[in-house]
C-alpha cells in the first residue's frame, strides 16, 4: 500500500533570532535550509513540544563577537543556543496556516529549548533544535503562592490569567461542577493544573477527569467527557483503494490512512487491578478520626455501567469470569486510600466540613482514565492542521470479509480521540502521524447531555 502525504507545505516566515536579540538569519535570504520541522501536541502534555533539524554553510552569520568578523557557520556565528527564538509561518496544503512568527506577541513566538546534536564539517553545519512555546518557559520560571477558593475551573482560569498571563482567546476551560479551596504552596503553574484535573467533575454529568493541553494557539483544560461527547471533526477511510503519492491532486486521499496499527487493545488483567470493574475506597476524616468505606462495582450499576458514563463506542458487557465473581461477593479488586481535607474555606471547620469530597471522583476517575486509554492506535495521513490533539474523529475501517460491498468493519470503524499528533513538514512532503486512543468498540457510541 502506498503512503499518502500531503503536497510540501510552504515556509513563508522562517527566522532565527539569537538569545540577546541582537542577531538573526533568514530562510529567504538562503542563510541555511530547514529540511525537516516537527511541532507536537499530547492531552497529557501542558505545552507544545518540537523539533527542527536546519543545515547552514560555513558562509551563514557574522558573529557580533569574532574581532575579526568572520563569516561562519550558525552554531558559532549567530550564535544558536538555548534560549534562541524561531519565528515560523507555515502554509499546508490542507488545514490552517501555523502562526508563530509575531514578534509583537511573545506568546506566537517559539524558543528553542536545547540542541541535541550538532554536525560539523570543514563547509556545513547540521543542527537539530527542540523548542517549545512561552507556557512551557513561563511555568519553569513561575510560581504559584496565593490561596485560591470556589470552584475548580475558576481557579484554572485565575491561574492561567494571572500567572501565565493568557488572555481570554488563549484559554478554553471546561466548567466545573465541583469546588476546592487550596494553596498553591509555591508550585509550579502547570503542575498544580495538571493535579487539580484528576478532581475535577465535569457540569453536565458525574464523570470526573479532566485533561490540559496546549493545542496550537490555544491552552485546554477539557473534560474527558467533552473529547467524548463532541461530534468528529473528520472522517477517514482505511482501504485498498489509496492512491499514490503521485496522485496529490485527488482530494479523497487527503482523507485515507496510511497505516492503522493497533499497539495496544483491552488488557483485563490490567484493567482489574486499576480498579474498573470493583474497587474499595478507604476515606480517613482525620477531625472524626475516623474511617469510612465505599464498595463500588459495575454489577450495582455503578463505574462504567452507570447511565451517565459516555463511551466512543458500544460498551462491553462484563466478561463472565469477572460477572460471576463478583456475584459470589468479590465486590473490590483494587484498594484505593484518602483523606478526607476538611477544608480551610471557613475560620471554624467542623468534622463534617469536606473541601472536594474525594468520593466525588476518586474511584470513577481512575476507571475513566483507565478505559479511555485501554486502546492505542498508531496511524498517519496527509498533513491537516486543522487537526489538533484532543480533537475527535471517525473512521471507516475496511472489513476484511469477502463481501466489502456491505459497509466498513462495525467493529474497528467508530469514533476516536487523539492522544496526541505530530505535524512533521519537509522538503518533499507533509504529513501527521496521530496516536488515536477510545474505550470501546464499534460504530454506535453512549452519549451523556
Amino acid at each position: 500500500m502506498s503512503t499518502p502525504a500531503a503536497a510540501p507545505a510552504l515556509f513563508e516566515i522562517f527566522k532565527i533570532i539569537s538569545p540577546d536579540g541582537k542577531n538573526s538569519v533568514d530562510l529567504t535570504d538562503g542563510q541555511f535550509r530547514v529540511t525537516s520541522f516537527d511541532i507536537f501536541e499530547n492531552i497529557l502534555s501542558p505545552h507544545i513540544t518540537g523539533e527542527t533539524i536546519i543545515v547552514s554553510s560555513m558562509g551563514a552569520a557574522v558573529s557580533p563577537d569574532d574581532p575579526q568578523q568572520r563569516v561562519m557557520g550558525l552554531y558559532s556565528g549567530l550564535p544558536i543556543r538555548s534560549g534562541s527564538k524561531l519565528l515560523v509561518k507555515i502554509k499546508p496544503s490542507l488545514g490552517k496556516t501555523i502562526d508563530y512568527a509575531q514578534e509583537s506577541d511573545d506568546f506566537k513566538e517559539l524558543y528553542v529549548t536545547r540542541t541535541n546534536n550538532t554536525i560539523k564539517d570543514p563547509t556545513t553545519e547540521i543542527i537539530t533544535l527542540s523548542f517549545t512555546s512561552k507556557i512551557g518557559f513561563l511555568n519553569e520560571t513561575t510560581r504559584v503562592a496565593k490561596r485560591y477558593e470556589g470552584r475548580i475551573s475558576d481557579s484554572i482560569d485565575s491561574i492561567l490569567k494571572d500567572k501565565l498571563k493568557l488572555d481570554n482567546s488563549q484559554v478554553q476551560v471546561t466548567a466545573t461542577s465541583n469546588s476546592k479551596s487550596f494553596l498553591g504552596n509555591q508550585k509550579r503553574p502547570l503542575d498544580l493544573i495538571v493535579e487539580l484535573a484528576s478532581q475535577a467533575v465535569p457540569n453536565n454529568t458525574k464523570n470526573p477527569g479532566f485533561v490540559c493541553y496546549e493545542s496550537i494557539g490555544k491552552f485546554n483544560f477539557t473534560s474527558l467527557d467533552e473529547l467524548i461527547n463532541r461530534e468528529p471533526e473528520f472522517t477517514y477511510n482505511y482501504n485498498s483503494d489509496l492512491r499514490s503519492t503521485e496522485e496529490l491532486g485527488n482530494e479523497e486521499n487527503n482523507f485515507k490512512l496510511a497505516t492503522f496499527d493497533v499497539t495496544r487493545d483491552q488488557d483485563l488483567l490490567k484493567q482489574i487491578r486499576s480498579g474498573v470493574y470493583a474497587s474499595k475506597n478507604i476515606f480517613f476524616n482525620p477531625l472524626k478520626y475516623s474511617f469510612t468505606e465505599i464498595d463500588i462495582s459495575v454489577d450495582a450499576g455503578k463505574l462504567f455501567n452507570d447511565k451517565s458514563f459516555s463511551s466512543l463506542g458500544k460498551k462491553d458487557k462484563v466478561p463472565g469470569i469477572l460477572d460471576s465473581d463478583l456475584k459470589k461477593g468479590n465486590k473490590f479488586h483494587r484498594i484505593q486510600t484518602k483523606v478526607i481535607d476538611n477544608g480551610i474555606q471557613k475560620e471554624k471547620v467542623t468534622p463534617d466540613d469536606k473541601n472536594n469530597d474525594p468520593e466525588l471522583y476518586l474511584a470513577a476517575a481512575a476507571t475513566r482514565y483507565n478505559l479511555l486509554f485501554s486502546q492505542v492506535i498508531k496511524s498517519t495521513i496527509p498533513c491537516n492542521t486543522d487537526l489538533n490533539a484532543g480533537s475527535n474523529i471517525k473512521l471507516l475501517i475496511e472489513s476484511t470479509s469477502d463481501r466489502k460491498e456491505l459497509g466498513p468493519d462495525e467493529t474497528a470503524s467508530g469514533k476516536y480521540i487523539i492522544w496526541g499528533l505530530r505535524h512533521h513538514f519537509s522538503g518533499q512532503t507533509s504529513v501527521t502521524s496521530m496516536i488515536l486512543i477510545r474505550d470501546s468498540y464499534g460504530l454506535h457510541f453512549t452519549k451523556t447531555s
